[in-house]
């Protein structure tokens, strides 16, 4: 059997930067896909691509006798045999249109922008004394925190989370890395700018700076 691997963002597969970084995913025996974060799509719609797909029908088919009379021939395909619901939505319409209208290579140049301002955020923090850079950028995602005594900033950087969203400025998330409090910047939006970016941490800065948060 191939190795498993779990990996964050496998779309980022489709640009050269990403590529890289997910190297040894054609060794997975399944992958999940969320295509409302990096194919840029509504929620309520999932992707599993399967090595062994005789695997689905095996584990899912089902046999009552209320579903004969639609059951699939030899020749098509039946996806209530391929997972738990037996009747859904066509969630694969939006996708495929979305490829179809805008191409394979605006999702390329949509994922690869993603990765560079999630670098470009990490330059702008590690040039920043008032910042620490917890993760570095991966994927579109760095996390980083206020720079001193956890006893200190910890409760301060969790803070700005909230302070940021009443703000309206921006939106970012907070996370715990190693049982310290962490803020997530994601830059999966393909119209964040570089300028949005380095705005987000100049108006952060600021609201560090509050005593109220103190």
């Amino acid at each position: 059997m191939a190795a498993r691997r779990r990996r964050y963002g496998a779309p980022a597969a489709l640009c050269p930067q990403g590529r890289a970084l997910l190297e040894g995913l054609d060794q997975a025996d399944s992958l999940t896909l969320d295509p409302h974060r990096w194919l840029f799509q509504t929620p309520e719609l999932g992707c599993l691509l399967v090595r062994d797909g005789a695997l689905l029908p095996a584990a899912f088919a089902a046999s009552a006798a209320y579903l004969r009379d639609a059951a699939a021939g030899d020749d098509e395909v039946n996806f209530s045999d391929r997972g738990i619901q037996l009747t859904r939505q066509f969630g694969a319409l939006k996708l495929w249109l979305s490829l179809k209208v805008h191409g394979v290579d605006a999702f390329q140049r949509a994922i690869a922008h993603g990765i560079e301002l999630a670098e470009h955020a990490e330059r702008v923090l590690a040039a920043d004394p008032r910042w620490e850079v917890v993760t570095p950028a991966q994927l579109g995602i760095v996390t980083f925190r206020l720079a001193g005594d956890a006893s200190v900033v910890d409760g301060h950087t969790r803070g700005l989370v909230g302070a940021l969203a009443a703000d309206g400025h921006a939106y970012i998330s907070s996370t715990e890395v190693h049982g310290r409090i962490a803020l997530r910047l994601c830059t999966d939006n393909p119209r964040t700018t570089f300028a949005d970016v380095e705005g987000t941490i100049a108006r952060l800065g600021e609201l560090a700076a509050d005593p109220a948060l103190v």
